[in-house]
């Protein structure tokens, strides 16, 4: 039961970790060139609307499909800290990552539409991973777990902005650096009743949970650098009353320079418990 407990903790806090700064990973690229791309945020005025930036930073990205991230947060009382890397390729995303937890270090792997997940405790003797198929919805635990870990999956933060465009708004725009390179921080509020319509996790039954504890707005913190690439996100994690609260703070970097994702060796993954 103890080994079962920490499997679906270990599970959960990936997939909220990774939905706090993601959205859909099926992202297009747009061809030619446009002012809004061109732009350099950091010795401009900035984008004057969420969309605008959003469609400058999606043109940018485009052939930037892979990222470092190191992140570090708290939720609900649980702090994280860890870092990963991330393929962003439409249905072939993969990403490979650490997070430390009170509990131990957790490793995790998407391959394949396949997520393994490496708890501090072993679930069968020698067998250190466990996969869990996000197409499964056989099994009870895979089928509990199926829309936060298919969250999982989405991990491209210039998709974010996609999402927050639908629901939020910018409030300010900040000149700022950030490891000593010029950056714009766009604060945005958004409006937690649309994000039940984004791929932001939130689905309606949070949604709903949000509303009834009366909150309304979230803060979102992004900062662009000069080449309109995202290197920091801030969010604010909501909680219905009594659930806590959180903060994300997501570092992205080496943008660009191609990660290669394996899954672990069959023998060393253990069969997925039932119920």
């Amino acid at each position: 039961m103890r080994k079962t407990t920490l499997l679906v903790c270990g599970a959960a806090l990936a997939a909220l970790t990774l939905t706090a700064c993601s959205g859909s990973s099926n992202s297009t690229t747009t061809g030619g060139t446009s002012a809004a791309a061109d732009a350099k945020p950091g010795k401009g005025a900035g984008f004057d609307s969420l969309k605008a930036l959003s469609d400058a930073v999606t043109e940018k990205s485009s052939g930037a499909k892979s990222a470092h991230m190191v992140f570090s947060g708290e939720v609900a009382g649980q702090k994280m800290t860890g870092e990963g890397d991330f393929n962003f390729a439409g249905e072939q995303t993969a990403m490979q990552m650490t997070m430390g937890t009170p509990e131990g270090e957790i490793s995790m792997r998407l391959v394949d539409n396949a997520f393994y997940i490496k708890m501090p405790q072993e679930l069968q003797p020698g067998k250190p991973w466990l996969k869990l198929d996000l197409n499964d919805k056989s099994n009870p635990m895979a089928a509990a777990l199926g829309s936060s870990l298919s969250s999982a999956k989405n991990t491209d933060p210039t998709e974010t902005l996609k999402q927050l465009a639908k629901s939020g708004e910018i409030k300010s725009i900040k000149d700022e650096e950030i490891d000593g390179k010029p950056v714009k921080h766009y604060e945005i509020v958004v409006d937690t009743t649309k994000l039940k319509d984004s791929d932001l996790g939130i689905d309606e039954t949070a949604a709903k949970e949000l509303e009834k504890a009366g909150i309304k707005e979230m803060p979102v913190d992004v900062w662009v650098n000069e080449e309109n690439l995202p290197v920091r996100y801030v969010m604010d994690i909501p909680t219905a009353a009594g659930a806590g609260s959180g903060k994300i703070q997501a570092d992205y970097s080496d943008w660009g320079k191609g990660v290669e994702v394996k899954a672990p060796d069959a023998s060393e993954v253990a069969e997925l418990p039932g119920s």
